[in-house]
């Protein structure tokens, strides 16, 4: 019985440090949380959620559907799940309780990973910046976590049963590839214990590089071709700049090579637009080709 006793005080006082230092952030003290470093090794095996290394009893042991998050990359306001080296993004994550359960604070983590796959060794995709009041932006501990975490750097008051909150994420060099966004929220009964009434989730969303092909031939030194909006919804302006007059070929392709768009732009001027309508297009990349007198330019547009 004493025995029991003493291994008892251990677990609980080991639960006490760590929900402890949980509070003001875990990445703070070296955990990553989100699941992003669950393949990790050794030292490198962090914990998924807010289970404490999966001691049980320090928070919920396990994932409670009834709290539900969402991570996502936003450009200039719009969802997306594309990027491009060069622009800067907003990430979001954000967190409902459903439960039912009186779970006044929480707590959370957002980290980008280099890459979509799980592995020992990993890295992060890009650098996340503007951390808002009451969070932190925690980076690397050398002997644990291996990402920079955003997370609170205190318990937060839920205002109702969600939460929002945003970063700003500056990408990678080009050619980098895929990141992911990985994401945990821990909503907490406020009683003062670290027990499994305090409910977590994790999540994570896949992003994928737009890289724009290069011009196969020069139409001319001078010309430029853009498309605004890029990522599009409905419609896309696509405009050329110091092209000379004449009539341009516009081919646009989807992935599989196969062409879903194909008309003539008579350009008159230096600076000539065409308007085109994508609200039939599956979401996806699509590779748009000018090309005039053998010479091409092409650009890749994102379908939402």
């Amino acid at each position: 019985m004493k025995k029991k006793i003493i291994l008892f005080t251990l677990v609980a006082g080991m639960c006490y440090v760590g929900f402890s230092s949980y509070k003001a952030g875990a990445a703070r003290i070296g955990y990553d949380c989100t699941g992003a470093e669950s393949a990790g090794t050794g030292t490198y095996i962090n914990p998924t959620g807010c289970s404490n290394m999966g001691s049980g009893g320090c928070h919920a042991s396990s994932a409670t559907a009834g709290i539900t998050v969402a991570v996502e990359l936003d450009s200039a306001g719009t969802p997306t799940t594309y990027w491009k080296a060069g622009n800067t993004y907003t990430v979001k994550i954000t967190g409902t309780n459903t439960t039912g359960n009186s779970l006044p604070r929480y707590g959370f983590q957002i980290a980008v990973l280099k890459g979509i796959t799980l592995i020992d060794t990993v890295s992060d995709g890009g650098t996340l910046s503007g951390a808002p009041t009451g969070t932190r932006i925690s980076p690397p501990v050398a002997t644990y976590s291996r990402l920079t975490c955003g997370e609170q750097s205190a318990p937060i008051t839920v205002s109702g049963t969600s939460f929002t909150q945003t970063f700003t994420w500056t990408p990678p060099v080009a050619g980098t590839g895929s990141v992911s966004i990985w994401g945990v929220a821990n909503f907490v009964n406020g009683n003062g214990n670290n027990d499994g009434g305090d409910l977590w989730n994790t999540a994570h969303v896949n992003i994928t590089e737009i890289v724009s092909n290069a011009s196969v031939e020069a139409i001319g030194n001078d010309v430029s071709i853009s498309a605004l909006p890029n990522p599009a919804t409905n419609n896309f302006n696509l405009q050329l700049n110091n092209a000379l007059p004449g009539s341009y070929s516009l081919q646009i392709f989807n992935m599989n090579g196969s062409v879903i768009t194909s008309q003539i732009i008579d350009v008159n001027s230096a600076i000539e637009s065409a308007s085109i309508n994508t609200s039939n297009w599956s979401a996806g990349l699509y590779n748009v080709v000018i090309e005039k007198d053998g010479s091409r330019k092409s650009l890749i547009v994102v379908k939402q």
